[in-house]
């Protein structure tokens, strides 16, 4: 079986299925099960499996991802945290968190549910943050490092306009404040959601 993918948490898993392409016709996207905990030896960190099937084609495959920083899901609040280190994602490029970002808000915006539409709004408010993550401070474009697929480096140099730091800094700064979001999606809570189910 390969390695397990590093996430930084069951969210991020989770998001990494949407914006992965099926192996086998190049569609998607994958939808995820419930995770499963798999058994580590003493001392790794936790480790989870996700059966996954592509919507397009119904091919299944299960993942494996490591999670050395636990589920990232607030005991208190059962809110979820994408990343709650200063590093960059290893499993979801710039472009790809952009794209999240952009979908999650426009699902948001479409949603009569004011409790759904505050959720929405603080994954795709992180969803922003994890694509300031990849940014150097003296650079209005990200690092080619920060670009894992052949269609995101494409859709740089195609558009390098949707990539600008200050676009992403500008879009950010009309957003609430990362905590007034949190707390309003708090009040929100339903018992058993599956919460990273964004559509």
């Amino acid at each position: 079986m390969a390695d397990p993918l590093l996430a930084h948490s069951l969210g991020e898993a989770y998001l990494y299925l949407m914006v992965t392409p099926c192996a086998t016709c190049g569609k998607g996207p994958l939808a995820g099960g419930d995770a499963k905990r798999v058994d580590t030896p003493a001392g790794r960190p936790l480790c989870v499996a996700i059966d996954a099937a592509c919507g397009a084609c119904n091919r299944s495959l299960r993942l494996r991802f490591e999670l050395p920083h636990g589920t990232g899901v607030d005991a208190g609040t059962g809110l979820p945290t994408i990343n709650p280190t200063d590093e960059p994602s290893r499993l979801i490029d710039v472009a790809q968190y952009l794209t999240l970002f952009r979908v999650i808000t426009e699902r948001a915006a479409r949603t009569k549910d004011k409790q759904e539409s505050r959720r929405l709004g603080l994954e795709a408010a992180q969803c922003l943050q994890e694509a300031l993550k990849f940014y150097e401070a003296d650079n209005d474009l990200p690092p080619s490092a920060a670009l894992f697929a052949e269609p995101s480096r494409r859709r740089l140099a195609d558009h390098p306009q949707e990539f600008s730091r200050q676009r992403l800094l500008d879009l950010r700064a009309k957003l609430p404040a990362m905590s007034l979001i949190r707390a309003g999606a708090s009040q929100a809570i339903r018992p058993r959601r599956r919460w990273w189910k964004f559509w």
